[in-house]
């Protein structure tokens, strides 16, 4: 009975120690700051089956200077050879993260115990290689000992949300600043100049053959309107 007792109270044990997912953020751009903690988070969606009415999600945010961070508590289906997934996804507003999805696998062991598997994940991609395609695309498995590793991979850009508008007809928002910007306006604008500007200037150079080409066109007016 004592035995039965403490292999229970050592399954337990287990499933609490393993239902906590750490993670560490590894900042390599020097120190890290409280202002790019409180703008860096971490979501995790739990997908595929579960054992409760809705899927689990929650996000948790940096615990310290130091980059950990931690998901404790989560819901794990129970029974042998289960299977439980989540999806971990990072998002920070100064700076590209990799990698920026990860799934998470939990299995339950025939011992009891629960082993913890983590796999790269890509957004715009299915969370699971589709079982219809010939030769898929094999998620590349992740160290999750003693923590999932999260790293920087450069700054972010600079994000503008918003554009000041100048007024005046030169600027880019003007009338000339969108012809100037604009190679297709801009050809044509010449072209219809070019239309215009062509019979003045044969007058110019050559009088007598634009003296033919208007009596050629009116000529042809001639035609059109006897017809």
């Amino acid at each position: 009975m004592k035995l039965s007792c403490i292999y229970v109270l050592n399954l337990l044990l287990n499933v609490c120690l393993a239902t906590s997912i750490n993670g560490k953020f590894e900042f390599s751009l020097g120190n890290l700051t409280k202002n790019a903690i409180r703008r860096t988070s971490f979501n995790l969606y739990q997908i595929g089956n579960y054992s409760t009415q809705d899927p689990y999600k929650t996000t948790t945010h940096l615990l310290d200077l130091d980059g950990n961070f931690k998901f404790d508590d989560l819901p794990i289906n129970t029974g042998i050879n289960e299977t439980t997934y989540f999806v971990l996804s990072s998002s920070s507003l100064d700076y590209n993260l990799f990698p920026n999805r990860i799934l998470i696998e939990f299995v339950q062991l025939e011992n009891g115990t629960l082993q913890m598997n983590g796999f790269k994940n890509y957004f715009g991609r299915e969370y699971f290689p589709s079982k219809d395609i010939t030769h898929p695309d094999k998620l590349d498995q992740i160290a999750v000992e003693p923590y999932l590793t999260i790293s920087v991979i450069q700054k972010a850009p600079f994000r503008a949300y918003f554009q000041i508008r100048n007024s005046g007809i030169m600027n880019d928002s003007g009338i000339v600043g969108s012809i100037l910007n604009s190679r297709w306006k801009l050809a044509g604008v010449i072209t219809v100049i070019c239309v215009f500007a062509f019979p003045m200037f044969l007058d110019k150079i050559d009088p007598d053959t634009a003296i033919i080409m208007r009596e050629e066109a009116l000529k042809k007016k001639k035609e059109q309107y006897a017809n």
